[in-house]
This record gives C-alpha cells, sequence and structure tokens, in this order.
C-alpha cells in the first residue's frame, strides 16, 4: 500500500489539493483510499471529500502527529485490513509535523505493509509572511516534503513569487517545486519516484524534533466550533471577516442565509462564499493562535437574525 502524504498550513489548499487529486484521471495506480485528520470537532473537509467514490476514514478532535497518533496508525491498519487499496491519500491537519506522522509509517506494523511514496506540502504564497511568526514549525513543513506546491501565485506579485521560491529552495533544496493556483497540477508529474521510498534513512536526517504546539511567546494553536439553525445576515457576517484577529488563520463550514446556504472559506484575511443546494444547518470550524474564543463567538453571534422560513434553495 503506497501512502501520499498531504501536510501545509492552515488554508494553503491540501483539502482543494486533494480532490484535485481525487477526481483527476490516475491511471497505474489501483484502489485508492482516503485518511483526513481535522484539528476541531467539526468534520468540513472530510464532507467536502466525501463522495469522491473512495473509501474515508476520517479523525478529527486533534492532531495525528500528537494525541491522536495512535488513532493514525489504527486508521492506516483499518483501511489496510477492510479496503486493501493500493494507493492511500492522508490529509494532516494544518497544525501537524510531517516527521513525527511518518514514524508511525515508518514504525511496525505499518511498515510490513505500507510504505511512503510522496509527502507533498502545499504553501500558501500568500500567507508565507505566517513563517516570520512560526518559524521552525513552518519551515519543518517545507523541510520534511520531497515535493512542494507554492498555491495561489496569483495573489501575489512576480517578485514576490520569486522571492519565496528562492527561500523555499534554502530550506529544502532537493524538493520538486511546482507553482499553482487551485493546486491545478497534473498528477501524473507528482507520481514519479519520491524521497521516502525505499530509504527511511534520509527521512531520519530530515526529520525535525519531535514539536509542541505551544509558540514560547504566545499561547498554543486552538480549534473551535460554532453551530446553529439560525440565519445570518450576509453584510453583518462579511464585517465579521474583515474584523478578525490576524492571529485567527482559519475559519471554514456551512453558513445559512435567509435565503440560501454557502460553504464559507476564510484564510488570513481573504474568504469567499459558495453557494450549495444541499440544505444544512451553520457549523463553523476556527482555529487560531492564542485567539479570544469568547469574544469571537459572541461577535460571530450578533451577525444572527431570527428565522423566519426556511432558505428557499435556487436551482
Amino acid at each position: 500500500m503506497e501512502i501520499f502524504l498531504v501536510s501545509g498550513f492552515l488554508g494553503a489548499g491540501k483539502t482543494t489539493f486533494v480532490k484535485h487529486l481525487l477526481t483527476s484521471k490516475l491511471r497505474g495506480v489501483g484502489k485508492v483510499a482516503l485518511i483526513v485528520n481535522e484539528v476541531g470537532d467539526i468534520g468540513i473537509d472530510g464532507t467536502l471529500l466525501s463522495g469522491q467514490n473512495v473509501d474515508m476514514i476520517e479523525i478529527a478532535s486533534g492532531c495525528i502527529c500528537c494525541t491522536l497518533k495512535t488513532d493514525f496508525a489504527r486508521a492506516i491498519q483499518e483501511i489496510h485490513d477492510r479496503v486493501h487499496p493500493d494507493f492511500l491519500v492522508v490529509e494532516a491537519t494544518g497544525v501537524a509535523q510531517p516527521g513525527e506522522i511518518l514514524d508511525a509509517v515508518y514504525e511496525p506494523p505499518a511498515n510490513t505493509y505500507s510504505r511512503l511514496r510522496h509527502l507533498v506540502t502545499v504553501v500558501d504564497t500568500d500567507f508565507f509572511k505566517a513563517r516570520e511568526v512560526l518559524g521552525p514549525f513552518y519551515n519543518n513543513q517545507i523541510s520534511c516534503a520531497d515535493t512542494i506546491l507554492l498555491n495561489k501565485i496569483d495573489l501575489v506579485s512576480p517578485e514576490l513569487l520569486r522571492e519565496i521560491q528562492a527561500l523555499v529552495r534554502e530550506i529544502n533544496p532537493d524538493a520538486r517545486v511546482f507553482t499553482t493556483q487551485y493546486c491545478a497540477v497534473d498528477p501524473h508529474d507528482l507520481l514519479g519516484v519520491g524521497f521516502y521510498e525505499g530509504n527511511e534513512r534520509q527521512h531520519e536526517d530530515r526529520k525535525p524534533a519531535h514539536h509542541q504546539h505551544d509558540h514560547p511567546e504566545e499561547g498554543g494553536f486552538q480549534a473551535f466550533s460554532f453551530e446553529g439553525k439560525r440565519p445570518f445576515d450576509k453584510e453583518k457576517l462579511k464585517e465579521f471577516l474583515q474584523t478578525l484577529p490576524p492571529t485567527l488563520f482559519r475559519l471554514k463550514g456551512w453558513v445559512r442565509f435567509p435565503d440560501s446556504y454557502a460553504l464559507l472559506n476564510f484564510t488570513a484575511g481573504h474568504y469567499s462564499f459558495t453557494p450549495r443546494n444541499e440544505p444544512k444547518k451553520t457549523a463553523l470550524a476556527f482555529v487560531g493562535y492564542n485567539c479570544n474564543e469568547i469574544e469571537i463567538l459572541d461577535a460571530l453571534k450578533a451577525c444572527l437574525i431570527e428565522a423566519s422560513a426556511e432558505p428557499r434553495i435556487s436551482k
């Protein structure tokens, strides 16, 4: 069973890439399975990736490289025993460190029936400045990869992109680097021989020391959520999104308006609403760094309006 691990910080585009990978006409990889890890209690990415005609296991409420490392090892075992896939795609949460995840792949019993084919890290070029705050944590996701996607290049200038490319090369001079919009890269370009194929020693040389989810100057990464049935005032919600603190890195989920439903995607000050036809209650997952959770949720609740009727879904 070959494992294709997808890493990258919050909002970089990992789910977009995995969906692109699964919907592409892959040839010669055989049966495909998927493991999705999310740091919060609400499984947004798993829902978005469902229906792709692959067997999937979702691990929520933690990070597979820390408290849920055992659960991850069990998930690999379950996928292997129940599905017998030829190819396993693993989407790690944005606060995971790849080096620790790889331990579960290289340790028994997983190393007896699987091998790592690729470790792809997706980098949000528009949010690359975050490495100045996150430091080694951010850099480790880049340094462990054998393939790097510099994503969202349409949001940065050519000069800044060249600067980011040079910095990424300094962090990881051996990786293959692709520049992308919406992670649109030909999967066949990614399926060559990877760094770790049959070479555990190279992983050990590059693996960072065990990480903590805490920053020495600030608090640790935090995940919280909001669920409700009342609709939002869309204009108030937009104003709310524009006032979120820079340490609120990620907000993703379903939102209900008086006459519609949408998927909300917020990353580092940028947001979008994608219309959805299927009825859903509001379910939002937040990930930040030393944020005032109560203050943020109170401001969000102030955007709600009284529900007079079920939204009318346009076809």
